[in-house]
């Protein structure tokens, strides 16, 4: 794993396969390239249009998490986790 850091702390880069829950009955896939406490960048299939404000589950919280969508660049997606 290499890590650098960014202006919420430490990005770890990885890479994790999984998916988003969208609605009670869609899933969409999805892939984390690297994860701060802050957020995320993910990828997700070509055309896939993930919504504003989502909730995404990763082995490495302990709960889900809900993500706000706050740049894409053409299936690279970055996230920011809401604090409640």
């Amino acid at each position: 794993m290499n890590t650098t850091m960014n202006r919420r702390g430490r990005r770890t880069s990885l890479t994790e396969n999984g998916m988003i829950r969208l609605g009670l009955f869609k899933r969409l896939p999805r892939e984390i390239r690297d994860v701060s406490p802050g957020g995320a960048r993910i990828v997700t299939p070509e055309g896939a249009t993930l919504p504003e404000q989502f909730v995404m589950h990763m082995p490495q919280f302990k709960r889900p998490r809900t993500c706000i969508r706050r740049w894409q660049s053409g299936r690279e997606i970055g996230v920011e986790f809401k604090t409640d």
